[in-house]
């Protein structure tokens, strides 16, 4: 009867025991549920967004983006103003002037009072061509009429061309500063070019992050709850004697842990939340609560790979930042040009062509004509060279090198680019491998662990064994997913590598 009694005392135990530990799972689900109630209900509203929605309205309100497309308007008035070189210029000139002073004649003792009234009027419109020549024509009216000499006006026409023989000839130096700045122009282009790209490279893995983030977090969950299901089956199993009590010590550490990776999960899917958001710019406070579900799914682009030589072409011809050093060599051959030509000596040929016509009173006889037989016809050179015109040489050294350093970047732009068109070729190869991989390896972790619960349900395995399959079989999933995830990632890093980002997400706004 003792026997019977102690063993008696010992069930009741074990039931006490067994419950407790029952209660004690059930209060920390729900505390781990109430953790998860309050993550939701922190934000405000749920918002379903697509991909390409998020990179349009992402482009459309991103500061950086907003800023940059401000530089080309701020560029293109460079050109305006290297353009007015070439503008004409119209100069109008108005003077009267009246005068009385004392004069004495010959050998008059007595002095007079002599006055005299002149005036100038004159209109002059000049241009500088881009060929090195200046036309320069006028038309002009004087007068002089005084009480002691005879009035006298006179009108006239005149013309001076003068053309530069050596320095300053020719097209070639003359529009080198407006060429230089339309290739200002297209720089600044291609720069917007490239920070667009990177801002849709950033919203598209932002994008991803979100949803490997949501599904991490929902693998975690997953898994949780399948530590807290061994954690029952095996208090039952206590329960009826059928498995010792050590053995819960190994599934409660188990659940413990599982609870910590999913609250590390819903803190990475909030960080990739609020990061998301960044990037689309809200517009107010509240934006910040809002709830993003991405609607797209990670899938696998039937014209993702071509050869890479085709890639290969497609970055030497739309990389952004190489286009930009080409560029800046065609400004550095313009400006070898321009100081090449500050080499030579000036040597200007001027002519000029006039006609004047006179006469005694204000009337249309003085005016200015073309049939007035009064003419002037004048030719000439100018030549001036500095000796021994050391800064022209200067400049032209100076211009040389840098020509030289430009296109030492280019060759090494051009290398830049190949490698990382490969490179990201290579992840995307070894990523789409993975893809298979993971998913064949999820389906076998699966299988291995249902054959582990099934063992154990019959007593041939522990709860070591089960725990072990299930963590691998969770790290299958997340394995899985993130290959998914990091073959859409390579993707986006080739596309940008090879600067057609904007051209296949359909965005025209940023094309040169």
């Amino acid at each position: 009867m003792k026997v019977f009694r102690t063993r008696a005392r010992d069930l009741d135990f074990r039931l006490i025991f067994v419950a407790l530990m029952i209660l004690f799972s059930i209060v920390r689900s729900q505390e781990t549920g109430g953790t998860q109630l309050r993550a939701i209900d922190s934000v405000a509203d749920t918002l379903n967004v697509a991909l390409q929605d998020a990179i349009l309205f992402g482009l459309e309100n991103n500061p950086t983006v907003t800023i940059q497309r401000l530089t080309p308007q701020v560029v293109t008035t460079a050109v305006q103003q290297a353009r007015a070189e070439f503008d004409p210029l119209l100069s109008v000139t108005g003077q009267r002037s009246e005068s009385k002073s004392l004069r004495r004649l010959g050998t008059l003792r007595t002095p007079f009072d002599l006055r005299d009234k002149r005036f100038d009027y004159s209109v002059q419109l000049a241009e500088t061509l881009p060929t090195g020549t200046t036309i320069t024509a006028g038309v002009g009216m004087t007068g002089s009429v005084s009480n002691l000499y005879t009035s006298q006006y006179a009108g006239g026409f005149d013309l001076t061309i003068t053309q530069s023989l050596l320095r300053g000839f020719g097209t070639k130096a003359n529009l080198a500063a407006l060429r230089r700045a339309r290739l200002d122009v297209d720089i600044s282009d291609f720069e917007l070019k490239g920070i667009a790209e990177s801002v849709v490279a950033d919203i598209e893995k932002s994008y991803w992050d979100l949803y490997l983030s949501r599904e991490e977090m929902t693998i975690q969950k997953k898994s949780l709850e399948l530590a807290e299901q061994q954690l029952e089956e095996s208090l039952e199993r206590v329960a009826v004697g059928k498995l010792p009590s050590l053995e819960l010590a190994a599934v409660d550490a188990e659940v413990a842990a599982r609870k910590s990776a999913l609250i590390d999960a819903q803190s990475q899917h909030e960080q990739a939340r609020l990061r998301f958001l960044y990037l689309m710019n809200p517009v107010s406070e509240t934006f910040w609560s809002t709830y993003i579900f991405p609607t797209d799914q990670p899938f696998i682009p039937k014209d993702s790979l071509d050869a890479v030589s085709v890639h290969d072409s497609l970055g030497l011809l739309y990389r952004p930042d190489l286009r930009q050093a080409e560029l800046e060599m065609e400004k550095g051959d313009l400006e070898v040009a321009r100081t090449k030509n500050g080499l030579l000596p000036q040597l200007d040929l001027f002519i000029t062509l006039g006609r004047t016509s006179y006469s005694e009173t204000f009337d249309k006889n003085a005016y200015p004509s073309m049939s007035s037989p009064f003419y002037e016809v004048a030719a000439g050179l100018n030549f001036a060279l500095p000796v021994p015109n050391r800064q022209a040489a200067a400049q032209v050294a100076r211009a040389r090198v840098s020509h030289e350093q430009q296109e030492l970047a280019v060759d090494n732009m051009v290398k830049m680019v190949q490698w990382d068109i490969r490179s990201a070729y290579a992840e995307i190869t070894r990523a789409r491998q993975q893809i298979e991989a993971t998913h064949v390896t999820r389906e076998l972790q699966e299988k291995r662990l249902q054959a582990e619960l099934e063992k154990f349900r019959v007593g041939k395995s522990i709860n070591y064994l089960v725990l072990l399959a299930q963590r691998d079989y969770t790290a299958s999933q997340l394995d899985e997913t993130r290959a998914m995830v990091a073959y859409l990632y390579a993707l986006i890093d080739l596309y940008v590598a090879e600067g057609t980002l904007l051209e296949r997400r359909g965005v025209k706004s940023f094309e040169n």
